[in-house]
Formats: C-alpha cells, sequence, structure tokens
C-alpha cells in the first residue's frame, strides 16, 4: 500500500507536469501565431495606407502629365518608411510609372496585376527580388483620372521579421523553461523515490528489531519448554515400544506439532538475526549435491542437475545451502515431479536457476512470496522465502521469480564470484 502511495504522489506530479507542458506549448504556440499574424496585418494595413494616399496624389496632381516621375521622388525623399519599390500598371501590365526609372514601359506577365484587373479586388503576397530580399507586395486597383490602373507597393519585411524573431525567442525560452522543469521534476522524483526508499529500509529494519527481540523472547520462553515436552513424549513412546497402546498415536501427534514449532522457531531466529557474511571458496557443484542429498531423503523427486564442474566461487556457503534448500523444499512442496538446476557465469556474476513444475503461483501470491509470514500451506511457517530473500541480499545477490498457475515455478539467483 505504501509503494502504491508514493507511485500514486509520482504520477499525480508527472500528470502536472504534462498539463503544465500542454498549457505552456497551446499558450506559446498561440502566442507565435498572433504575434506572426499581427506583424503581417501592421505590414497589409500600412501598405494600404500608403497606397489610398498614393491614388489620391496621383488624381490630385499634375507631375504625371508633367511626365514626372513621383514614386522616384517618394523613395528619393523618404516620405514614407519601409518602401522597397513603387510602381504603377495599366490592364496589360505595361509598367507606366517606375520608382526605377529603368523599368517604365517594360511589359509586366504577372498573374496577380491580372487578378486584379480582372476582379477589381487588392492581393497580398510576398515576393523574392533579385538582391534576394523578400519584400511584402501589395497589388491595389487605383482610378487615375478615370482610368484602371494597378499599383504594386512594396514594402521591406524587416519591421516583421524583428516581431517575429522575437516570437521564436519567445517560443525557444519557453521551450527551455519547460525542459528545464522536466528535468527538475525526475530528479525531484529520483530524490523522492531515494528518500522513501532510506525511509523503507529504516522501517524495515526497526521492524527486524522487534522480530529480533520477539524471537529472543520465544528462544527462551518456549524453545526449551518445548525441547522437554518432545523429550517427554519420545521417551513415553519409546516405553510403549513393546505394549503398544492407543496413546502412542497421541504421543506422535505431540512430537511431530513440537517439530513443526521447532522449526518455527528456527526459521523465526535466523530471519531475525543480524546477518554476519563468512566468505570462503568452495565448488558450486560441490555444494549443491549436498543441498540435494538433504532434499532426496526427504521425498522421492527427480532433481536434474546441470552445474558445469569448476565453478568456484568465494562466499558464505551455509547461507547459499539454507537458500538452495528453503527453495527446494518449497518446489517439493509444490507437488513438483521434477526439478531443473542449471548454473552459468555470467563476467564476475553466477547465475543460478532452480525451476519446478509444481502447482506455479497466481499473481497476487507472487507479489507478496518474500513478506514474512505470508504462506499458502496450511503447516507452513511463512518464512521460507523472506528467508532466501534475506540471505540472497546479505551476500550481494538478487533474486528474480517467475511462476504461472499450474506451470511451475522459476526461481533466479544472481551472485558475485567474489564476495568481500
Amino acid at each position: 500500500m505504501h509503494d502504491t502511495y508514493l507511485r500514486g504522489n509520482h504520477i499525480y506530479l508527472i500528470a502536472i507536469l504534462v498539463f503544465a507542458t500542454v498549457i505552456t506549448l497551446i499558450s506559446t504556440f498561440l502566442t507565435y501565431k498572433n504575434s506572426k499574424k499581427a506583424a503581417e496585418d501592421s505590414l497589409n494595413l500600412q501598405a494600404l495606407g500608403i497606397a489610398v494616399s498614393l491614388e489620391t496624389s496621383l488624381n490630385n496632381s499634375d507631375e504625371l502629365r508633367k511626365q514626372k516621375n513621383i514614386f522616384k521622388e517618394i523613395i528619393t525623399e523618404g516620405r514614407w518608411e519601409g518602401i522597397a519599390f513603387i510602381a504603377l500598371y495599366d490592364k496589360n501590365g505595361t509598367t507606366i510609372l517606375h520608382s526605377n526609372e529603368n523599368l517604365i514601359g517594360r511589359q509586366v506577365q504577372d498573374r496577380n496585376i491580372k487578378k486584379v484587373s480582372d476582379k477589381g479586388i487588392p492581393s497580398r503576397t510576398y515576393v523574392t527580388l533579385g538582391t534576394d530580399e523578400r519584400v511584402f507586395v501589395l497589388d491595389f486597383p487605383v482610378h487615375i483620372r478615370d482610368s484602371e490602373r494597378i499599383l504594386r507597393l512594396a514594402l521591406h519585411t524587416y519591421p516583421v521579421e524583428g516581431i517575429i524573431r522575437q516570437a521564436r525567442l519567445h517560443v525557444f525560452g519557453m521551450l527551455f523553461i519547460i525542459a528545464v522543469l522536466w528535468v527538475v521534476g525526475y530528479f525531484f522524483i529520483r530524490a523522492s523515490r531515494h528518500s522513501d526508499e532510506l525511509r523503507m529500509k529504516m522501517a524495515e529494519r526497526e521492524r527486524f528489531a522487534v522480530i529480533g527481540e520477539m524471537a529472543s523472547v520465544l528462544a527462551h520462553e518456549i524453545r526449551n519448554p518445548l525441547g522437554s515436552i518432545k523429550g517427554f513424549a519420545q521417551y513415553l513412546k519409546e516405553q510403549n515400544t513393546d505394549n503398544r497402546t492407543q496413546g502412542t498415536d497421541s504421543l506422535d501427534i505431540i512430537v511431530s506439532e513440537s517439530k513443526r514449532l521447532e522449526d518455527l522457531t528456527e526459521d523465526l531466529l535466523m530471519y531475525a538475526k543480524p546477518m554476519e557474511v563468512k566468505s570462503e571458496d568452495f565448488d558450486v557443484l560441490d555444494l549443491m549435491n549436498e543441498v540435494i542429498k538433504t532434499i532426496q531423503n526427504r521425498k522421492d523427486v527427480g532433481i536434474n542437475v546441470s552445474v558445469p564442474a569448476g565453478i568456484t566461487i568465494k562466499s558464505d556457503s551455509d547461507k547459499l545451502k539454507q537458500i538452495f534448500m528453503n527453495i527446494l523444499q518449497n518446489a517439493v512442496d509444490a507437488e513438483s515431479k521434477a526439478i531443473d538446476i542449471k548454473a552459468e557465469v555470467m563476467n564476475d556474476k553466477v547465475a543460478i536457476s532452480i525451476s519446478d513444475d509444481g502447482c506455479g503461483m497466481s499473481h497476487e501470491i507472487k507479489e507478496n512470496a518474500f513478506k514474512p509470514f505470508f504462506t499458502t500451506k496450511t503447516k507452513g511457517t511463512g518464512l521460507g522465502l523472506a528467508i532466501v530473500d534475506k540471505l540472497t541480499k546479505a551476500i550481494g545477490g538478487e533474486i528474480e521469480l517467475k511462476s504461472e498457475p499450474q506451470k511451475g515455478t522459476v526461481l533466479k539467483i544472481v551472485i558475485p564470484k567474489n564476495f568481500i
């Protein structure tokens, strides 16, 4: 439940980051789009204002009659800022007037001019000049002395590009802030998880301390009288060997139940006491053969060993014996008919897999398999796999559990070859 709560907090934080990111990206995109549109609208309004003013000036001026180039004067005098060039065309595309006198009289084949001439509505576009400069062009229909003309006004886009550049910088700035937020969130989650792990380890140590105190009490208060009960029951049973009575069955029950309580006490003491690792060199195959002899003496089960000879490791052999004995005993209790043991060397580690064809585990059982006192057996202590997990960690190893109902179980122990 604690892990679920922590995971929920992390998911909640990630959800906030995702929400903030989406909102920020949408806002940034809209801001950039609106800035670009506002800049283009500004160019368009400026061009329309100049075009209307020029139309009025051309109708009220005698300069056309005098064949003066007023467009050149406008550019030279700088009456309006940002003008690249000005031109006046007739319906056929002939250049009547141009700020560049060399272009006057030339025929221009331009679809925009024809479109404006046919429909009588302004046209806006962007054109790249011979100097590779991109300019905003407005083709505007004008009436000059009862004649229909097309006024072409080209404006520099420097102001617009400046606004768009600032909008892009704003976009990059917001993306950078989002990236920083995600990095900070990532390290915050890592720090939070690390803190939670430390807190859980401290809680686990406190729990071990409580269990250790309880185990110490059990060792003194239960183990000694239990041994007396068991010994006296065995004595009475031996006295009735020659003259078997009905009470012998009751004595068998007392002995077996006393033995079960002894096993529980021993498991509890082993799980609760501090782990002291005693490293020594030994052969994995020899160790496994010793463990198998113990298990085969208990029940008839087929055990296939595929452990190469010569795999020598430096670790705590007693703890490894206990680990494998608990795993094999679980496999036997799961009504397995065959058990396979395999070992392989992986760089500086040794992986030992023990698989059985027993009843297997459900997902819920797998989730709780390594928790102390969790068991599905009627007479189990619930400490077998908990001890396996603790002993494996004590010798610097890792444990992996795979199991499916009615398909068996695979337990893989990975331990360092040299544990110092």
